[in-house]
């Protein structure tokens, strides 16, 4: 009995020491190196751009957004006079951000889940960019003599080589997707596989369909929902080619 009233101690503990209540999130950003004084945007994407929401200033290395949230959406923070932007999941909870004034994309975002997830998904990115970037730099030299030779086979070598690290990409998304059903992340995934040449479409409803119901019921979820309703019902309606006979 001991055991459970102290359980139930520790719960209303952590309860009572959480900053936000439903529909709320903090965002607390730590600028390290960043004046005081410097401007902070918090912006969104919206059918004409990019729109500034809401304005900060950093004070001692610190910045703080705070507000309602209904439902998570892909946002940005841009720090005045520095390039790039912080990409992050605006939802219920708090959001922690620790700025690189010298590389904005090597800030680190956090405190939530989805903000969790994008940071193990950036991390497992880089890993196959990096990879990439070094193979592409050892081959550049031999891809610019195949173009000028027009060396076929060589070229084909190298696009060959290179789609490796594209699959890699690939196997990265879908493993989120299926193994995250209530991460954001997984929503938008989807979202980006639709437009995808050699899409599958029974594939894409079936990730959706194992979705979280509460990210299948937001409004990007509803949209993504009607657009994949809409694709098959367009590759119902098209024709099959017949392939071409073999020579």
């Amino acid at each position: 009995m001991k055991k459970i009233v102290l359980s139930l101690l520790a719960v209303a503990t952590l309860a009572s020491c959480s900053k936000v209540g439903k529909n709320e999130f903090i965002i607390e950003g730590n600028a390290e190196g960043v004046k005081d004084g410097v401007a902070v945007y918090l912006e969104k994407q919206d059918s004409t751009g990019l729109v500034q929401i809401d304005t900060v200033k950093v004070e001692k290395g610190k910045f703080k957004f705070e507000g309602n949230v209904t439902e998570p959406g892909l946002h940005f923070v841009q720090i005045d006079q520095t390039q790039g932007k912080i990409v992050f999941v605006l939802e219920n909870g708090e959001i922690n951000l620790k700025v690189d004034k010298d590389s904005i994309n090597k800030s680190v975002v956090g405190g939530t889940f989805s903000n969790d997830q994008l940071a193990t998904y950036s991390k497992e990115y880089e890993k196959v960019q990096k990879k990439m970037m070094a193979f592409q730099k050892a081959n550049m030299e031999k891809w610019q003599q195949a173009q000028m030779t027009q060396d076929t086979v060589t070229r084909n070598a190298l696009i060959k080589e290179n789609k490796v690290f594209q699959d890699e990409f690939m196997k990265l998304t879908v493993d989120h997707i299926e193994k995250q059903p209530k991460s954001y992340l997984s929503l938008l995934f989807i979202g980006q596989l639709i437009n995808q040449p050699d899409r599958d479409l029974a594939k894409l409803n079936k990730y959706f369909d194992s979705l979280d119901a509460d990210l299948k019921a937001t409004k990007e979820g509803k949209k993504l929902k009607k657009t994949l309703t809409q694709a098959v019902e367009v590759e119902k309606k098209s024709p099959v080619v017949p392939p071409l006979p073999q020579q």
